[in-house]
C-alpha cells in the first residue's frame, strides 16, 4: 500500500504518524527466522527450537465438575515417561541441560567440548562446515524400565527418535541444516558430559554448523549464565540395579559401525515392482510442510489420539498422510547404506472404499493388496482398547534379527531412531487432515502383529501407528503406573 501523502490538515499528525509506522515484512528481524546481523544464526535460534520441538503446551479443560490446566509435550513418549535429558553443548564454551518444562537452559558441569575433539568423538561433518553447537538425547533408561521393564530400554530409542526428528525438521524450516549423528563415540560423550555412574547413555546427537566463525566464548551464551553449574540428578539403588540388568545390551558393549558421509536416504524401503493392474494409486494430497510457520503450527498441535469415533478414513486422507513418507530422511552419518530401512503394511478396517491388508508402495503411491480381510488387532496390539476403534493401522517393518546379526548394536538403534522418525511425520501430517489423528504404539505382540500385517518370514514389527477420526471427547486425566498391556501388575519399585 503506497503511503498517503503529506497533509497540513489538523489530522496532518496522525497521518503521518500512520505512515511512519507502517511495518515492512523485508525489515522482519525474529530471533529464530532472521537473526540480527552479528550473530551466529543458530545461537539465537536454539532456544526457540527445543522450546517449539521439545517443549510443554497448555490448554484448559473441563473436568469432574471444574476448570483444569492440562499440559502436554510437543512429542509423544512411551506411557508419558519421557526417558532422557536433552544437553545443549556450544562448542568452546560450555554445556546446558534443557529444562522443558521450565523452558531454560540451565549451566551443566562440563568442562567446554572443544573443536578439535569432535573428529576423535565420531562425529563427521561436511566439508567447509564448522560445528558450532551440539544437542544431544541422552537416555535415562530407568524412567521407562520401572514400567515397562526391559522393554522400557527400546521405548527410549523410539522416545529419543521422536524428539531429535521434531528438533531436525524445525531447524531445518528455519534455515540451517542440522546433521543426525548416530555413529559416534558414546564412550567418549559420556565422559565428557561426566556420565560415568549416573545410569545414563547418549543415543543422538544433532549437529548444528556454520560456514563462519562464530563470536567469542565471551559474547556467547556461557557469558550470560545467572545460575552456578550444576550436575544430573543421582540414580537410587533402583535405578542402579535396572542399569545393572542392562549390562550387554548397551551401546557401550558394542563397537557401532564406522560413520558415514553425511547423506540421506529414503524414508521407506524400495518394494518389489508390482504389475501396473494389482495397485492402487492413492490421491496426492497437497505439497508437504514447507516454511517455518508451518512446521512451528504442525509441531505445536501435534497430540497423541486418546480416542476415535466410529467414522471412516477418506482415502483422500490416507493418500495425504502416507504421502508425507514419500522423500528422504534427516541428514545423517548412516544416511547412505540402507542399513535402516522399512516397509509399511496398511490395516485398512475402516477406510472408505479400502478394506483388507495392503503393501504400500511409495515411488508409486500406491497400495497393493494383500488380502481381503482386515482381523481384530486388539491380540496384535496387547489387547489396549484404542487399537479395536481405529480405522487404520500402519505397520513398520524389517528384518530386524537379520540386521542385528549382521550390524549388532547400530542396526538396533537405528531402525528404532528412523521408526520413530516415521511415526513423528506421520505425527505432524495428520495435524493438516481436519478431525484425523494417530497415536504410536511399541507395544505389541510379534506373532500376532506379524499374522495381521501379513508380513513375510523373517520380517517383523517394529512400531505400529493407528490412525483413525479422534473423539476429543476422551481425555485421559489420569496415568496408570502398571503397564497392564504389557503382562504386568506391578512396577520395579512396588
Amino acid at each position: 500500500m503506497k503511503p498517503i501523502q503529506r497533509s497540513s490538515s489538523p489530522a496532518s499528525q496522525l497521518i503521518d504518524y500512520w505512515n511512519d509506522t507502517r511495518l515492512h515484512a523485508a525489515a522482519a528481524k525474529s530471533t529464530s527466522v532472521r537473526p540480527a546481523p552479528g550473530i551466529v544464526p543458530w545461537r539465537e535460534a536454539l532456544p526457540d527450537v527445543l522450546a517449539v520441538g521439545y517443549g510443554v503446551m497448555a490448554q484448559p479443560r473441563f473436568l469432574n465438575g471444574a476448570w483444569q490446566e492440562v499440559r502436554w509435550r510437543t512429542t509423544p513418549s512411551a506411557g508419558a515417561l519421557y526417558p532422557f535429558e536433552v544437553i545443549a553443548t556450544i562448542v568452546g564454551e560450555g554445556s546446558y541441560l534443557w529444562q522443558p518444562e521450565t523452558g531454560r537452559l540451565t549451566p551443566l558441569d562440563a568442562r567446554p567440548l572443544h573443536a578439535e575433539e569432535l573428529a576423535a568423538a565420531g562425529f563427521v561433518t561436511r566439508p567447509g562446515d564448522r560445528v558450532e553447537a551440539l544437542i544431544t538425547l541422552v537416555a535415562r533408561p530407568w524412567l521407562s524400565m520401572k514400567k515397562y521393564r526391559l522393554r522400557g530400554y527400546g521405548y527410549c530409542h523410539l522416545d529419543v527418535g521422536h524428539t531429535a526428528t521434531n528438533l531436525a525438521l524445525y531447524m531445518t524450516a528455519l534455515g540451517h541444516e542440522p546433521m543426525l549423528h548416530l555413529r559416534f563415540s558414546r564412550s567418549f560423550l559420556a565422559e565428557h558430559l561426566k556420565l560415568e555412574g549416573l545410569c545414563r547413555e547418549p543415543l543422538a546427537v544433532l549437529s548444528f554448523s556454520s560456514a563462519t566463525p562464530g563470536p567469542d566464548a565471551a559474547e556467547g551464551t556461557a557469558a550470560r549464565r545467572i545460575h552456578p553449574a550444576s550436575g544430573l540428578e543421582l540414580p537410587g539403588e533402583g535405578e542402579l540395579q535396572g542399569w545393572e540388568t542392562l549390562q550387554g545390551l548397551l551401546s557401550f558393549d558394542f563397537a557401532i559401525q564406522p560413520p558415514a558421509e553425511p547423506g540421506t536416504a529414503q524414508l521407506l524401503s524400495a518394494v518389489e515392482e508390482a504389475p501396473a493392474g494389482s495397485l492402487l494409486a492413492l490421491p496426492e494430497g497437497r505439497p508437504p510442510l514447507a516454511s517455518a510457520a508451518e512446521w512451528r503450527t504442525a509441531i505445536l498441535a501435534r497430540r497423541s489420539a486418546k480416542g476415535f469415533r466410529n467414522e471412516p478414513v477418506s482415502l483422500a486422507q490416507l493418500g495425504e498422510l502416507l504421502g508425507a513418507l514419500r522423500g528422504e530422511g534427516l541428514t545423517a552419518d548412516c544416511g547412505g547404506d540402507g542399513l535402516a530401512g522399512l516397509g509399511v503394511r496398511i490395516v485398512a478396517r475402516d477406510v472408505a472404499g479400502l478394506t483388507g491388508v495392503f503393501s504400500y508402495d511409495p515411488q508409486r503411491h500406491a497400495l497393493r493388496r494383500l488380502d481381503e480381510v482386515a482381523g481384530d488387532p486388539l491380540p496384535a496390539c496387547m489387547q489396549q482398547g484404542l487399537a479395536g476403534s481405529a480405522a487404520a493401522l500402519v505397520v513398520l517393518h524389517a528384518p530386524m534379527l537379520r540386521r542385528i546379526e549382521a550390524c549388532g548394536y547400530s542396526a538396533f538403534a537405528e531402525l528404532q531412531f528412523r521408526a520413530a522418525e516415521i511415526g513423528q511425520r506421520l505425527h505432524l501430517a495428520a495435524t493438516r487432515l481436519d478431525a484425523l489423528a494417530i497415536t504410536c504404539i511399541g507395544g505389541f505382540d510379534s506373532e500376532e502383529s506379524a499374522a495381521l500385517a501379513r508380513l513375510d518370514t523373517g520380517e517383523e514389527t517394529v512400531y505400529v501407528v493407528l490412525v483413525g477420526i479422534g473423539d476429543d471427547s476422551v481425555f485421559k486425566h489420569d496415568q496408570w503406573n502398571v503397564a497392564f498391556s504389557h503382562g504386568f501388575t506391578s512396577t520395579l519399585e512396588d
